[in-house]
Protein backbone atom coordinates (compact mmCIF):
# COMPACT_ATOMS: atom_id res chain seq x y z
CA UNK A 1 0.00 0.00 0.00
CA UNK A 2 2.96 2.92 0.70
CA UNK A 3 4.73 1.40 -2.45
CA UNK A 4 1.21 2.41 -4.18
CA UNK A 5 0.73 5.79 -2.35
CA UNK A 6 4.53 6.38 -2.96
CA UNK A 7 3.71 5.56 -6.81
CA UNK A 8 0.84 8.06 -7.13
CA UNK A 9 2.49 10.42 -5.37
CA UNK A 10 5.63 10.41 -7.84
CA UNK A 11 3.31 10.39 -10.70
CA UNK A 12 1.55 13.59 -9.60
CA UNK A 13 4.89 15.37 -8.80
CA UNK A 14 6.10 14.14 -12.53
CA UNK A 15 2.66 15.34 -14.05
CA UNK A 16 3.49 18.51 -12.58
CA UNK A 17 6.81 19.09 -13.72
CA UNK A 18 5.92 18.19 -16.78
CA UNK A 19 3.02 20.53 -17.11
CA UNK A 20 5.20 23.78 -15.62
CA UNK A 21 8.15 22.52 -18.21
CA UNK A 22 5.70 23.06 -20.99
CA UNK A 23 4.22 26.66 -19.53
CA UNK A 24 8.46 27.39 -19.32
CA UNK A 25 8.39 26.29 -23.00
CA UNK A 26 5.30 28.42 -24.02
CA UNK A 27 7.51 31.77 -22.51
CA UNK A 28 10.47 30.54 -23.88
CA UNK A 29 8.92 30.17 -27.50
CA UNK A 30 8.35 34.06 -27.40
CA UNK A 31 11.85 34.76 -27.32
CA UNK A 32 12.28 33.23 -30.58
CA UNK A 33 10.87 36.53 -32.16
CA UNK A 34 12.20 39.47 -29.93
CA UNK A 35 15.20 40.08 -32.74
CA UNK A 36 12.16 39.97 -35.59
CA UNK A 37 10.04 42.18 -33.51
CA UNK A 38 12.83 44.72 -32.70
CA UNK A 39 13.54 45.27 -36.43
CA UNK A 40 10.49 46.14 -37.39
CA UNK A 41 9.81 48.27 -34.80
CA UNK A 42 12.61 50.39 -36.12
CA UNK A 43 11.84 49.36 -39.99
CA UNK A 44 8.57 50.21 -40.08
CA UNK A 45 8.77 53.50 -37.29
CA UNK A 46 11.87 55.10 -38.36
CA UNK A 47 13.45 53.84 -41.35
CA UNK A 48 11.05 56.51 -43.49
CA UNK A 49 12.09 59.21 -41.02
CA UNK A 50 16.06 58.40 -40.72
CA UNK A 51 16.05 58.00 -44.64
CA UNK A 52 13.93 61.49 -45.18
CA UNK A 53 15.28 63.50 -42.61
CA UNK A 54 18.94 62.19 -41.66
CA UNK A 55 19.76 61.04 -44.90
CA UNK A 56 18.17 63.45 -47.03
CA UNK A 57 16.22 61.01 -49.40
CA UNK A 58 13.56 62.26 -51.93
CA UNK A 59 10.61 61.07 -50.26
CA UNK A 60 9.74 58.55 -53.30
CA UNK A 61 12.75 56.76 -53.23
CA UNK A 62 12.59 56.09 -49.38
CA UNK A 63 8.84 55.20 -50.46
CA UNK A 64 10.86 52.82 -52.94
CA UNK A 65 13.55 51.45 -50.32
CA UNK A 66 10.67 50.14 -48.19
CA UNK A 67 8.80 48.65 -51.39
CA UNK A 68 11.78 46.66 -52.21
CA UNK A 69 12.21 45.05 -48.88
CA UNK A 70 8.69 44.22 -48.42
CA UNK A 71 8.37 42.95 -52.00
CA UNK A 72 11.76 40.40 -51.07
CA UNK A 73 10.04 39.81 -47.92
CA UNK A 74 6.97 38.76 -50.38
CA UNK A 75 8.70 36.93 -52.27
CA UNK A 76 11.06 35.29 -49.51
CA UNK A 77 7.64 34.37 -47.65
CA UNK A 78 6.37 31.26 -50.04
CA UNK A 79 9.43 29.73 -50.73
CA UNK A 80 10.93 30.13 -47.48
CA UNK A 81 7.43 28.40 -45.97
CA UNK A 82 7.99 25.87 -48.75
CA UNK A 83 11.14 25.08 -48.34
CA UNK A 84 10.69 24.42 -43.99
CA UNK A 85 8.50 22.02 -43.97
CA UNK A 86 10.55 19.93 -46.56
CA UNK A 87 14.20 20.14 -45.47
CA UNK A 88 15.68 20.42 -41.91
CA UNK A 89 13.89 21.31 -38.60
CA UNK A 90 12.18 24.94 -38.15
CA UNK A 91 14.63 25.71 -35.43
CA UNK A 92 18.05 25.73 -37.83
CA UNK A 93 15.38 27.64 -40.11
CA UNK A 94 15.24 29.99 -37.63
CA UNK A 95 18.60 30.07 -36.26
CA UNK A 96 19.77 30.67 -40.22
CA UNK A 97 17.63 33.47 -40.88
CA UNK A 98 18.65 35.08 -37.15
CA UNK A 99 21.82 34.85 -38.09
CA UNK A 100 21.54 37.11 -41.74
CA UNK A 101 19.80 39.70 -39.59
CA UNK A 102 22.30 40.24 -36.65
CA UNK A 103 24.80 40.89 -39.94
CA UNK A 104 23.15 43.06 -41.76
CA UNK A 105 20.14 45.04 -40.03
CA UNK A 106 22.77 47.48 -37.72
CA UNK A 107 24.18 48.62 -40.86
CA UNK A 108 20.59 50.00 -41.80
CA UNK A 109 20.63 53.14 -39.43
CA UNK A 110 24.63 53.73 -39.86
CA UNK A 111 25.38 56.11 -42.40
CA UNK A 112 26.94 54.38 -45.26
CA UNK A 113 30.66 55.41 -46.16
CA UNK A 114 30.48 58.15 -48.86
CA UNK A 115 27.19 59.65 -48.08
CA UNK A 116 27.98 62.55 -46.34
CA UNK A 117 26.97 65.96 -47.00
CA UNK A 118 29.90 66.91 -48.13
CA UNK A 119 30.46 64.47 -51.03
CA UNK A 120 29.46 64.96 -54.89
CA UNK A 121 25.50 64.89 -55.02
CA UNK A 122 25.49 62.82 -58.11
CA UNK A 123 27.89 59.72 -56.68
CA UNK A 124 25.32 60.09 -53.43
CA UNK A 125 22.25 59.84 -55.74
CA UNK A 126 23.16 56.44 -56.80
CA UNK A 127 25.31 55.10 -54.58
CA UNK A 128 23.38 55.78 -51.37
CA UNK A 129 20.25 54.01 -52.77
CA UNK A 130 22.46 51.05 -54.31
CA UNK A 131 24.07 50.46 -50.95
CA UNK A 132 20.88 50.34 -49.08
CA UNK A 133 18.78 48.40 -51.14
CA UNK A 134 21.52 45.46 -50.91
CA UNK A 135 21.49 46.10 -47.35
CA UNK A 136 17.17 45.57 -47.62
CA UNK A 137 17.72 42.58 -49.73
CA UNK A 138 19.52 40.26 -47.36
CA UNK A 139 17.81 41.48 -44.29
CA UNK A 140 14.36 41.18 -45.96
CA UNK A 141 15.49 37.40 -46.72
CA UNK A 142 16.84 36.66 -43.33
CA UNK A 143 13.74 38.03 -41.80
CA UNK A 144 10.78 35.99 -43.84
CA UNK A 145 12.74 33.22 -42.59
CA UNK A 146 12.70 33.84 -39.14
CA UNK A 147 9.12 35.14 -39.00
CA UNK A 148 7.95 31.72 -40.65
CA UNK A 149 9.79 29.24 -39.05
CA UNK A 150 8.71 30.63 -35.90
CA UNK A 151 4.93 30.99 -36.66
CA UNK A 152 4.97 27.36 -37.62
CA UNK A 153 6.34 25.95 -34.73
CA UNK A 154 3.11 26.57 -33.34
CA UNK A 155 0.82 23.65 -34.73
CA UNK A 156 4.03 21.54 -33.88
CA UNK A 157 4.29 22.84 -30.04
CA UNK A 158 0.80 21.58 -29.76
CA UNK A 159 -2.44 20.27 -30.81
CA UNK A 160 -4.81 22.33 -28.29
CA UNK A 161 -6.49 25.02 -30.00
CA UNK A 162 -6.32 27.01 -26.93
CA UNK A 163 -2.49 26.50 -25.96
CA UNK A 164 -2.38 27.60 -29.96
CA UNK A 165 -4.55 30.90 -28.86
CA UNK A 166 -2.44 31.00 -25.76
CA UNK A 167 0.56 30.77 -28.09
CA UNK A 168 0.14 33.04 -30.61
CA UNK A 169 -0.68 36.46 -27.69
CA UNK A 170 2.27 34.63 -26.15
CA UNK A 171 3.89 35.68 -29.26
CA UNK A 172 2.20 39.08 -30.04
CA UNK A 173 2.87 39.85 -26.66
CA UNK A 174 6.65 39.68 -26.94
CA UNK A 175 6.42 41.50 -30.39
CA UNK A 176 4.53 44.35 -28.18
CA UNK A 177 7.52 44.16 -25.25
CA UNK A 178 10.04 44.40 -28.14
CA UNK A 179 8.24 47.67 -30.03
CA UNK A 180 8.13 49.51 -26.82
CA UNK A 181 11.70 48.42 -25.56
CA UNK A 182 12.53 50.31 -29.43
CA UNK A 183 10.44 53.26 -28.52
CA UNK A 184 11.79 53.90 -24.86
CA UNK A 185 15.31 53.09 -25.74
CA UNK A 186 14.66 55.68 -28.41
CA UNK A 187 13.53 58.65 -26.27
CA UNK A 188 16.01 57.61 -23.87
CA UNK A 189 18.66 58.38 -26.52
CA UNK A 190 16.80 61.15 -27.60
CA UNK A 191 16.36 62.94 -24.76
CA UNK A 192 19.94 62.02 -22.94
CA UNK A 193 22.13 63.19 -26.00
CA UNK A 194 21.86 66.49 -27.85
CA UNK A 195 18.19 67.74 -27.41
CA UNK A 196 16.84 69.24 -31.10
CA UNK A 197 13.98 70.27 -31.65
CA UNK A 198 13.86 68.34 -35.26
CA UNK A 199 15.21 65.47 -36.58
CA UNK A 200 17.92 66.28 -39.02
CA UNK A 201 21.41 65.51 -40.86
CA UNK A 202 23.36 65.93 -37.41
CA UNK A 203 21.02 63.18 -35.91
CA UNK A 204 22.64 60.22 -37.61
CA UNK A 205 24.72 58.95 -34.45
CA UNK A 206 21.47 58.80 -32.53
CA UNK A 207 20.00 56.44 -34.29
CA UNK A 208 22.84 54.43 -34.87
CA UNK A 209 23.12 54.23 -30.96
CA UNK A 210 19.30 52.92 -31.07
CA UNK A 211 19.86 50.02 -33.60
CA UNK A 212 23.51 48.65 -31.92
CA UNK A 213 21.93 48.54 -28.46
CA UNK A 214 18.13 46.33 -29.63
CA UNK A 215 20.32 44.42 -32.40
CA UNK A 216 22.39 43.33 -28.68
CA UNK A 217 19.20 42.67 -27.02
CA UNK A 218 17.75 40.33 -30.16
CA UNK A 219 21.14 38.67 -30.21
CA UNK A 220 20.48 37.79 -26.67
CA UNK A 221 17.25 37.03 -26.49
CA UNK A 222 17.53 34.40 -29.42
CA UNK A 223 20.52 32.82 -28.12
CA UNK A 224 18.40 31.80 -25.13
CA UNK A 225 15.28 30.68 -27.24
CA UNK A 226 18.06 28.10 -29.13
CA UNK A 227 19.60 26.65 -25.88
CA UNK A 228 16.40 26.66 -23.97
CA UNK A 229 13.36 25.90 -26.50
CA UNK A 230 12.43 21.99 -27.10
CA UNK A 231 10.61 21.13 -29.92
CA UNK A 232 8.68 18.13 -29.61
CA UNK A 233 9.97 14.81 -30.77
CA UNK A 234 8.58 12.13 -32.84
CA UNK A 235 8.40 9.67 -29.62
CA UNK A 236 6.24 12.53 -28.31
CA UNK A 237 3.80 13.05 -30.76
CA UNK A 238 3.15 9.36 -31.42
CA UNK A 239 2.57 9.30 -27.04
CA UNK A 240 0.33 12.17 -27.84
CA UNK A 241 -1.72 10.42 -30.61
CA UNK A 242 -1.29 12.76 -33.04
CA UNK A 243 -2.46 12.27 -36.02
CA UNK A 244 -3.56 13.67 -40.07
CA UNK A 245 -7.08 13.63 -40.24
CA UNK A 246 -8.44 13.25 -44.10
CA UNK A 247 -12.29 13.21 -44.01
CA UNK A 248 -13.27 9.87 -42.29
CA UNK A 249 -10.30 8.18 -41.97
CA UNK A 250 -6.74 9.09 -39.67
CA UNK A 251 -3.26 8.46 -40.54
CA UNK A 252 -0.29 8.26 -38.15
CA UNK A 253 2.10 10.58 -37.98
CA UNK A 254 5.15 7.67 -37.74
CA UNK A 255 4.41 7.05 -41.27
CA UNK A 256 6.82 9.58 -42.39
CA UNK A 257 6.26 9.05 -46.34
CA UNK A 258 2.74 8.71 -45.96
CA UNK A 259 2.76 12.30 -44.08
CA UNK A 260 4.90 13.73 -47.54
CA UNK A 261 2.36 12.24 -49.52
CA UNK A 262 -1.05 13.32 -47.73
CA UNK A 263 1.08 16.64 -46.87
CA UNK A 264 1.30 17.30 -51.19
CA UNK A 265 -2.35 16.87 -51.59
CA UNK A 266 -3.29 19.20 -48.19
CA UNK A 267 -1.50 22.26 -49.65
CA UNK A 268 -3.26 21.54 -53.12
CA UNK A 269 -6.66 21.25 -51.29
CA UNK A 270 -5.96 24.05 -49.33
CA UNK A 271 -5.04 26.34 -52.33
CA UNK A 272 -8.76 25.82 -53.73
CA UNK A 273 -9.96 26.94 -50.39
CA UNK A 274 -11.32 30.52 -51.03
CA UNK A 275 -11.60 30.23 -46.97
CA UNK A 276 -7.94 30.82 -47.50
CA UNK A 277 -7.50 33.82 -49.28
CA UNK A 278 -10.85 35.00 -47.78
CA UNK A 279 -8.25 34.50 -44.14
CA UNK A 280 -5.18 36.30 -45.63
CA UNK A 281 -7.30 39.24 -46.27
CA UNK A 282 -8.31 39.68 -42.32
CA UNK A 283 -4.45 39.12 -42.14
CA UNK A 284 -3.12 41.67 -44.55
CA UNK A 285 -5.66 44.96 -43.67
CA UNK A 286 -4.78 44.27 -39.87
CA UNK A 287 -1.10 44.16 -41.02
CA UNK A 288 -1.98 46.39 -43.07
CA UNK A 289 -3.46 49.92 -40.40
CA UNK A 290 -0.58 48.13 -38.12
CA UNK A 291 2.35 48.87 -40.41
CA UNK A 292 0.65 52.64 -42.11
CA UNK A 293 0.29 53.39 -38.43
CA UNK A 294 3.77 52.64 -37.31
CA UNK A 295 5.38 54.19 -40.49
CA UNK A 296 3.40 57.82 -40.53
CA UNK A 297 2.44 58.31 -36.83
CA UNK A 298 6.50 59.80 -36.80
CA UNK A 299 6.01 61.62 -39.39
CA UNK A 300 3.09 63.31 -39.25
CA UNK A 301 4.39 63.82 -35.51
CA UNK A 302 7.18 65.66 -37.34
CA UNK A 303 4.55 67.49 -39.87
CA UNK A 304 3.29 68.41 -36.84
CA UNK A 305 5.98 69.67 -35.47
CA UNK A 306 7.11 72.21 -37.86
CA UNK A 307 3.99 74.23 -37.11
CA UNK A 308 3.70 73.57 -32.96
CA UNK A 309 7.22 72.48 -31.86
CA UNK A 310 6.57 72.85 -28.82
CA UNK A 311 6.57 69.32 -27.75
CA UNK A 312 10.23 68.79 -28.85
CA UNK A 313 11.50 65.99 -31.20
CA UNK A 314 11.15 63.23 -28.38
CA UNK A 315 7.57 63.06 -28.96
CA UNK A 316 8.37 60.62 -32.08
CA UNK A 317 9.21 58.20 -29.40
CA UNK A 318 6.40 58.90 -26.58
CA UNK A 319 3.24 58.74 -28.67
CA UNK A 320 4.76 55.18 -30.37
CA UNK A 321 5.46 54.26 -26.85
CA UNK A 322 2.23 55.18 -25.62
CA UNK A 323 0.62 53.54 -28.36
CA UNK A 324 2.45 49.78 -27.74
CA UNK A 325 1.88 50.22 -23.59
CA UNK A 326 -1.63 50.22 -24.89
CA UNK A 327 -0.94 47.40 -27.33
CA UNK A 328 0.51 45.08 -24.90
CA UNK A 329 -2.36 45.90 -22.24
CA UNK A 330 -5.21 45.14 -24.69
CA UNK A 331 -3.31 41.79 -25.74
CA UNK A 332 -3.20 40.77 -22.17
CA UNK A 333 -6.47 41.40 -21.65
CA UNK A 334 -7.50 39.51 -25.04
CA UNK A 335 -5.52 36.38 -24.23
CA UNK A 336 -7.90 35.63 -20.74
CA UNK A 337 -11.50 37.09 -22.69
CA UNK A 338 -10.92 35.32 -26.42
CA UNK A 339 -12.84 32.75 -25.50
CA UNK A 340 -15.44 34.54 -24.06
CA UNK A 341 -16.25 36.51 -27.71
CA UNK A 342 -14.43 34.25 -30.03
CA UNK A 343 -12.14 35.42 -33.05
CA UNK A 344 -14.53 36.56 -35.47
CA UNK A 345 -16.18 39.02 -33.13
CA UNK A 346 -12.69 40.02 -31.57
CA UNK A 347 -11.68 41.04 -34.93
CA UNK A 348 -15.07 43.02 -35.49
CA UNK A 349 -14.20 44.89 -31.90
CA UNK A 350 -10.73 46.00 -32.62
CA UNK A 351 -11.52 47.36 -36.32
CA UNK A 352 -14.22 49.45 -34.53
CA UNK A 353 -11.81 50.70 -32.42
CA UNK A 354 -8.81 51.63 -35.59
CA UNK A 355 -11.57 52.74 -37.26
CA UNK A 356 -12.85 55.66 -34.28
CA UNK A 357 -9.48 56.43 -34.07
CA UNK A 358 -9.11 57.37 -37.74
CA UNK A 359 -12.03 59.48 -37.34
CA UNK A 360 -10.77 61.01 -34.47
CA UNK A 361 -7.79 62.34 -36.11
CA UNK A 362 -9.41 63.34 -38.70
CA UNK A 363 -12.19 65.89 -36.83
CA UNK A 364 -10.18 66.66 -34.06
CA UNK A 365 -6.34 66.59 -34.18
CA UNK A 366 -5.17 69.27 -35.99
CA UNK A 367 -1.23 71.13 -35.36
CA UNK A 368 -3.00 72.90 -32.43
CA UNK A 369 -4.49 69.75 -30.25
CA UNK A 370 -3.31 69.04 -26.87
CA UNK A 371 -0.85 66.23 -26.35
CA UNK A 372 -3.79 64.98 -24.01
CA UNK A 373 -5.36 64.01 -27.12
CA UNK A 374 -2.65 62.95 -29.00
CA UNK A 375 -2.05 60.13 -26.51
CA UNK A 376 -5.72 59.04 -26.22
CA UNK A 377 -5.77 58.69 -30.35
CA UNK A 378 -2.69 56.41 -30.15
CA UNK A 379 -4.15 54.19 -27.08
CA UNK A 380 -7.08 53.74 -29.29
CA UNK A 381 -4.42 52.78 -32.51
CA UNK A 382 -2.74 50.03 -30.28
CA UNK A 383 -5.63 48.57 -28.86
CA UNK A 384 -7.11 47.85 -32.32
CA UNK A 385 -4.06 46.71 -33.97
CA UNK A 386 -3.73 44.20 -31.34
CA UNK A 387 -7.09 42.68 -31.30
CA UNK A 388 -6.99 42.36 -35.32
CA UNK A 389 -3.79 41.01 -35.06
CA UNK A 390 -3.90 38.08 -32.45
CA UNK A 391 -7.49 37.09 -33.64
CA UNK A 392 -6.48 36.95 -37.05
CA UNK A 393 -3.44 34.83 -36.48
CA UNK A 394 -5.80 33.04 -34.26
CA UNK A 395 -8.21 32.54 -37.37
CA UNK A 396 -5.45 31.26 -39.33
CA UNK A 397 -4.55 28.76 -36.69
CA UNK A 398 -7.79 27.29 -36.41
CA UNK A 399 -7.77 27.08 -40.24
CA UNK A 400 -4.62 25.14 -40.12
CA UNK A 401 -6.46 22.65 -37.44
CA UNK A 402 -4.62 19.25 -36.89
CA UNK A 403 -1.87 20.06 -40.35
CA UNK A 404 0.99 21.14 -38.34
CA UNK A 405 3.59 19.38 -40.95
CA UNK A 406 2.05 22.01 -43.56
CA UNK A 407 2.13 24.87 -40.87
CA UNK A 408 4.99 26.83 -42.49
CA UNK A 409 3.08 26.87 -45.96
CA UNK A 410 0.15 27.70 -44.58
CA UNK A 411 1.21 30.37 -42.87
CA UNK A 412 3.65 31.86 -45.71
CA UNK A 413 0.25 31.96 -48.15
CA UNK A 414 -1.35 33.95 -45.41
CA UNK A 415 1.42 36.38 -45.06
CA UNK A 416 2.25 36.82 -48.24
CA UNK A 417 0.00 39.73 -49.70
CA UNK A 418 0.03 41.67 -47.15
CA UNK A 419 4.15 42.00 -47.70
CA UNK A 420 3.12 43.45 -51.34
CA UNK A 421 0.23 45.27 -50.34
CA UNK A 422 2.05 47.43 -47.23
CA UNK A 423 5.36 47.96 -49.85
CA UNK A 424 2.59 48.84 -52.61
CA UNK A 425 0.79 51.53 -50.46
CA UNK A 426 3.73 53.28 -48.69
CA UNK A 427 5.14 54.15 -52.38
CA UNK A 428 1.89 55.34 -53.85
CA UNK A 429 1.21 57.31 -50.82
CA UNK A 430 4.90 58.95 -50.69
CA UNK A 431 4.70 59.89 -54.77
CA UNK A 432 1.37 61.66 -54.04
CA UNK A 433 3.29 63.79 -51.39
CA UNK A 434 3.50 67.79 -52.53
CA UNK A 435 7.13 68.50 -53.05
CA UNK A 436 7.16 71.38 -50.80
CA UNK A 437 5.57 71.27 -47.29
CA UNK A 438 3.40 74.33 -47.46
CA UNK A 439 1.56 72.81 -50.28
CA UNK A 440 0.41 70.11 -48.04
CA UNK A 441 0.94 71.02 -44.47
CA UNK A 442 -1.29 68.15 -43.33
CA UNK A 443 -0.87 65.32 -45.99
CA UNK A 444 0.28 62.77 -43.42
CA UNK A 445 -2.74 63.59 -41.07
CA UNK A 446 -5.16 62.56 -44.46
CA UNK A 447 -2.85 59.41 -44.66
CA UNK A 448 -3.78 58.42 -40.97
CA UNK A 449 -7.16 59.20 -41.60
CA UNK A 450 -8.19 58.05 -45.14
CA UNK A 451 -5.43 54.88 -45.90
CA UNK A 452 -5.41 53.46 -42.41
CA UNK A 453 -9.50 54.03 -42.57
CA UNK A 454 -9.96 52.47 -45.41
CA UNK A 455 -7.63 49.31 -44.00
CA UNK A 456 -9.77 49.44 -41.20
CA UNK A 457 -13.28 49.35 -43.45
CA UNK A 458 -11.90 46.84 -45.42
CA UNK A 459 -10.90 44.71 -42.86
CA UNK A 460 -14.32 44.57 -41.74
CA UNK A 461 -15.49 44.04 -45.06
CA UNK A 462 -13.45 40.60 -45.39
CA UNK A 463 -14.78 39.91 -42.24
CA UNK A 464 -18.18 39.22 -43.13
CA UNK A 465 -17.79 37.08 -45.96
CA UNK A 466 -15.23 34.99 -44.06
CA UNK A 467 -17.31 34.70 -41.59
CA UNK A 468 -20.03 33.35 -43.98
CA UNK A 469 -17.71 31.03 -45.61
CA UNK A 470 -16.40 29.24 -42.16
CA UNK A 471 -20.20 28.29 -41.01
CA UNK A 472 -20.13 26.59 -44.30
CA UNK A 473 -16.48 25.06 -44.44
CA UNK A 474 -16.32 21.43 -45.03
CA UNK A 475 -14.29 18.81 -43.39
CA UNK A 476 -10.39 18.88 -44.71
Amino acid sequence: MDNECEKSVTNDELCRRRRWWWINQNLVYGLGHIYNDLCAAMWFSYMMLFFQAVLEMRAVVAGAMLLLGQVIDALATPAVGMLADKYGTKKNWHLTGSIIVTCTFPLLFVRCWGCSATETSANVAWWMPSYYASLIIFFQIGWAIVQISHLAMIPDITDDLQIRSDLTSIRYMASVTSSLMVYLITWVVLRATNYSTFIGPTDDYKFRDVSLIISGIGIASFCLFHMLFKMRTSRDLKSNGHTVNNGTSSLKIENSESVRLVTKSRIIHFLQMPLLYQTSLLYVFSRLYWALSLVYVPLFLEERLSVNPSAGSELVASVPLVLYISSFFFTLLLKSKINNCGNYMAYLIGSFLSLISCLWIALAIDPDASIVQIYLVATLIGAGSSITLVSSLCITADLIGPHSHQGAAIYSIVTFADKLVTGIAVVAIENYKCDEVAACPQYYRGVLTFACGGSAVLGIISLSFTRLTFSCKPTI
